[in-house]
């Protein structure tokens, strides 16, 4: 899949019609996808690799939505106001990448 299909995914995730967010989103994805990668393969990436694996394309995905919708919130980790209180399962994006990517490992 290509950066800009991802991007459509991306925006029609969030609701968004416009290209006014399209150089932000490209930046989350680009950030998702080096996490992944690192992540992936315990940053040391080969050299062949330069996209995603195709199984973990919705996480890079997902974790853009998930960094996108915390934009203003970095590094809350409670909040109550008005007897409402905002918890999130994850506190940030590259959390949501290491709970849902498993590292490739192999024998030494």
């Amino acid at each position: 899949m290509t950066d800009a299909e991802k991007l459509v995914q991306l925006k029609a995730l969030l609701q968004i019609t416009d290209t006014t967010q399209d150089a932000t989103l490209a930046v989350f994805l680009s950030i998702a996808k080096s996490e992944i990668l690192s992540w992936l393969y315990s940053g040391k990436t080969p050299n062949d690799v330069t996209d995603v694996p195709a199984q973990y394309i919705p996480t890079q995905v997902m974790a853009c939505v998930a960094g996108f919708g915390l934009q203003g919130l970095e590094n809350q980790t409670a909040s109550t106001e008005n007897a409402i209180t905002r918890q999130f399962k994850y506190s940030n994006m590259l959390e949501f990448i290491r709970a849902n990517v498993v590292p490739y490992a192999q024998v030494m």
